[in-house]
């Protein structure tokens, strides 16, 4: 027979480990670690919060290439229509800039939000503020931009939140 806690080797009458002295006879279950709740409100969201965005992403990404592809043929159909008017006004010139600039601001939320979605999913120390930052802006989106925006915001922007996520990012 062996010492459950030292290893050595012990007789089967023996009451008490020679070695170590550890009464024989009484195997004590090992003692699990002690592991805290994730109960923080970052710890609980994080992982949804990265996948909303990398969706809303998407979605503004393909919002962003549709307003190019509209203001293309805005710009093509647009002289035809416009420009033999007689109002004074090129309009076949200037929506087309509109919509492209739209179209252009679209994708560079959508550049801003996958970067957002994928640093908080790998829980980058940087990941926290882009996303309050991109936040703030996508309060102005109708919608979803602006559910996203607050529930961003109620997740990341509190005191209390900073260090939870700087606990885990590991900065």
């Amino acid at each position: 027979m062996f010492c459950n806690h030292c290893g050595k080797g012990i007789e089967a009458t023996q009451s008490f480990c020679g070695t170590c002295g550890a009464p024989l006879g009484q195997t004590q279950p090992p003692v699990a670690p002690r592991v805290s709740p994730a109960t923080g409100r970052v710890t609980r969201n994080i992982k949804m919060l990265a996948m909303f965005w990398i969706v809303l992403s998407v979605l503004n990404l393909l919002r962003g290439g549709g307003r190019l592809i509209g203001a293309r043929i805005v710009h093509y159909w647009g002289r035809n229509w416009f420009d033999d008017s007689g109002w004074g006004w090129p309009a076949g010139d200037i929506l087309p800039a509109i919509i492209s600039t739209m179209g252009l601001v679209t994708l560079c939320l959508a550049a801003a939000g996958f970067a957002a979605g994928f640093g908080l999913m790998e829980r980058r120390p940087w990941a926290r503020t882009v996303a309050i930052i991109v936040a703030i802006i996508a309060l102005l989106n109708p919608i979803l931009g602006t559910l996203l925006g607050i529930y961003t915001l109620w997740v990341l922007l509190p005191g209390e939140a900073e260090v939870e996520y700087r606990k885990m990012s590991g900065a």
